[in-house]
């Protein structure tokens, strides 16, 4: 399983205005939630992973988790930033991109392997440059299916 199998189109927002972390992980929550019950789960899954370490993985790519799902489904949402936003990232660079996972409570290798390759992926500088260009959901999308397909050819 890769993240672009498991990214829809309706899990994108677009141009989203930063104004805290706890706002962000709402906004993300609120994503990739199906009920109530959920929303609540991956809330708080990601705000207690986000106080053992910042989820910043550098050069303006953030990729906050958790494990709150019941079942052996994952979900996952990207915020496309309007502005660069004071994440507290380790390196100090501020984050455009915002890739959330919500992962089962009970993580398999499958799913160690998923956060592994999408951490690698969203690290690719060219891709960062043209998800924060991106115009449309649908560009968005685009753009990182040629990056997945580049990262696949290196290998």
């Amino acid at each position: 399983m890769k993240i672009i199998d498991i990214l829809e189109e309706d899990k994108i927002l677009m141009n989203h205005h930063f104004i805290s972390k706890k706002r962000l992980f709402e906004t993300m929550a609120q994503l990739l939630a199906d009920q109530d019950d959920d929303y609540l789960k991956i809330y708080h899954s990601m705000v207690n992973r986000e106080k053992l370490g910042n989820t910043s993985l550098g050069n303006g790519v953030a990729l906050p988790h958790g494990k709150c799902l019941p079942n052996d489904e994952i979900k996952a949402c990207i915020i496309q930033m309007s502005q660069p936003a004071d994440y507290e990232a380790i390196d100090g660079i501020p984050v455009n991109i915002v890739l959330g996972i919500a992962f089962p409570q009970e993580v398999s290798k499958r799913h160690l392997e998923l956060m592994k390759e999408t951490a690698g992926l969203f690290r690719q500088h060219r891709l960062y440059k043209n998800i924060i260009h991106a115009e449309s959901k649908e560009n968005l999308l685009e753009e990182i299916m040629v990056g997945f397909q580049l990262c696949n050819s290196w290998s």
